[in-house]
């Protein structure tokens, strides 16, 4: 379904008279850039190359845009959260998982099959040394990221619930509060900012965890993250675009690339084929399904996250925090009117569905970290939700162009997808159009 701006009268009168010449338009029309994906990843990507003064299509399956695994997101910009998923110590989670039902990871056996090259990868990059310097390529990301994202925090932050706010982590046992220590220590010449607060100090910043006083070890503020709606932000971008006459395509299929010789040359979908110099597959996990003859250099994965949102419009007194258990592996943050839980990972292959017992353990994990807001939470609406994350096997998105000319990637951001954002879509436009980088690319080239 083709948006049609209010800008383009002629078009709109074409589209009612001859819609099969509209589309015979559209389909001979090429683009400098063709999108496929309306996510974070690609409708800020997008925005970035509109900005350069691209001609911009995007292909989006859903009924609108930011309908995927942003959508009801953990609603955080966390920089300071930049450890790959594949942590030492990793292979012991997954091995207690199969066994523990408190477990913050679970894995069907279903999944298992479509994990084995992956997966291999995925333990040697848990490797110490390995994800010592991932962890910094993702902060270096991170920390350009945000300072892209300020020009939206600016023009648009109050439209879709901005805040800079920080987090905290909070550890309820001494040894996973000093590793993180230590590496925030690691860190800190890269420009990461954070503060070590005793139990004390940490129930003077929220007051809310006062329940759970006696069982911290410590907390971590880092003062630089923030907050936002991911889905609203998404919806503002895309009517930035529509207005500046760029074409948003939803309710549409991407059914195969189009190709001349060993170059990509557009897409066709069931709305027509459509031309463009360059085509950005921004679709996550899905991206090898779209280009199986670069399959191989894509290590991404679907992990389901979870979040559970209560309506707490109604209460007065609510945590002015993020908070971040890292035992449990769940966040709970507060965003307008709203208490958003976040956490797990779930392999299930492409299973979309709703797990019962996770959701109901999400909303155990999150009243055990503010057990005097319980009643609070028993009385609100709460909405379930789940979305896939694709997560690379050595934790580092891939940003640039594949073996086939003329088709990139902007993929493989894990957990960390609303956080890069916006330095991975200008680090691709850069990219595309020849610019300079002001981050290191090669370490998240296709081919590394």
């Amino acid at each position: 379904m083709l948006e049609i701006t209010d800008e383009s009268p002629g078009l709109k009168c074409l589209w009612r008279l001859r819609p099969n010449v509209f589309i015979f338009i559209l389909i001979m029309t090429k683009f400098d850039a063709l999108i496929i994906g309306g996510g974070l990843s690609g409708i800020t990507t997008a925005h970035r190359l509109a900005k350069r003064g691209c001609s911009i299509a995007i292909i989006e399956v859903n009924k609108e845009i930011g309908l995927g695994a942003n959508y009801a997101n953990g609603a955080m910009l966390v920089p300071s959260q930049s450890s790959p998923f594949n942590s030492p110590g990793v292979f012991s989670a997954i091995a207690k998982s199969f066994f523990s039902q408190n477990s913050w990871l679970s894995i069907r056996p279903k999944a298992l099959p479509k994990l084995a090259n992956w997966g291999l990868e995925f333990l040697i990059n848990s490797k110490a040394s390995n994800f010592e310097t991932n962890m910094r390529c993702l902060l270096n990301l991170g920390i350009y990221s945000m300072e892209i994202f300020e020009e939206y925090f600016k023009n648009y932050g109050n439209k879709f619930d901005a805040k800079k706010c920080g987090t905290i982590k909070i550890y309820k046992d001494k040894t996973s509060f000093e590793k993180q220590i230590s590496y925030n220590y690691l860190l800190s010449e890269l420009g990461l900012e954070w503060e070590i607060l005793s139990p004390e100090k940490t129930i003077s910043l929220e007051p809310h965890l006062e329940g759970i006083f006696s069982t911290l070890a410590g907390g971590i503020l880092f003062p630089k993250d923030a907050i936002a709606d991911s889905y609203k932000y998404c919806q503002i971008l895309c009517n930035d675009l529509i207005k500046s006459g760029h074409k948003v395509n939803v309710n549409c299929k991407t059914t195969d690339l189009i190709t001349s010789g060993d170059k990509v040359i557009g897409a066709r979908t069931t709305t027509g084929d459509i031309k463009a110099k360059n085509t950005i597959l921004a679709v996550g996990p899905k991206t090898s399904m779209l280009a199986p003859k670069v399959a191989r250099s894509i290590l991404v994965r679907p992990v389901k996250g979870y979040s559970l949102t209560y309506d707490t419009s109604k209460a007065n007194d609510l945590p002015s925090y993020p908070v971040i258990d890292e035992g449990y592996h769940v966040g709970v943050v507060p965003i307008n009117g709203r208490l958003r839980a976040v956490g797990f990972a779930e392999f299930a292959n492409y299973d979309n569905n709703l797990n019962p017992k996770i959701v109901s353990k999400l909303d155990r994990f999150t009243k055990s970290i503010y057990p005097n807001l319980t009643d609070i939470m028993k009385g609100s609406k709460k909405t379930p939700w789940t979305g896939f994350r694709a997560i690379s096997a050595d934790g580092l998105p891939y940003i640039g162009e594949t073996s086939r000319k003329g088709l990139w990637l902007n993929t493989g951001h894990g957990h960390l997808g609303w956080t890069l954002a916006a330095g991975s879509a200008e680090l691709l436009a850069d990219l595309i159009t020849g610019k300079k980088t002001s981050v290191e690319s090669s370490k998240f080239a296709v081919h590394r």
